[in-house]
């Protein structure tokens, strides 16, 4: 389907696998990405906002990489709420399964903190 929307936020590797399992690039391969330092953008082709990857990735394989990519990534500062926090992660597509209207980009990846309320 073409009108494709996503938006989750959640915590784990093995999670972030299994929402992104649920995305269907062309092909079927993760081929590029880029960064700004707030999100990780995924790319079923070159687009000229990519990078290209050493090499086609699964999307399994992507959401190793999105892993590493987050542990590194700037969360800023922690909310403050009468709870506790962690890292986690959003995943997400806009409208017609895009990022930023490129149509190229399939999914991104977002550092956000996990709230946990008392």
């Amino acid at each position: 389907m073409d009108n494709f929307q996503f938006d989750m936020t959640s915590t784990g590797t093995e999670t972030l696998r299994k929402a992104l399992s649920l995305f269907s690039p062309p092909g079927g391969k993760v081929r590029g990405y880029s960064t700004d330092g707030q999100k990780l953008v995924l790319y079923w082709s070159e687009s000229p906002k990519s990078t290209n990857l050493p090499f086609p990735m699964t999307l399994e394989q992507a959401a190793d990489f999105a892993s590493g990519w987050l542990e590194h990534a700037d969360y800023g500062n922690q909310p403050y709420h009468d709870g506790d926090n962690g890292k986690g992660w959003r995943l997400y597509c806009d409208y017609w399964g895009r990022v930023d209207q490129d149509y190229y980009a399939f999914a991104a990846v977002q550092p956000v903190w996990a709230m946990y309320g008392k």
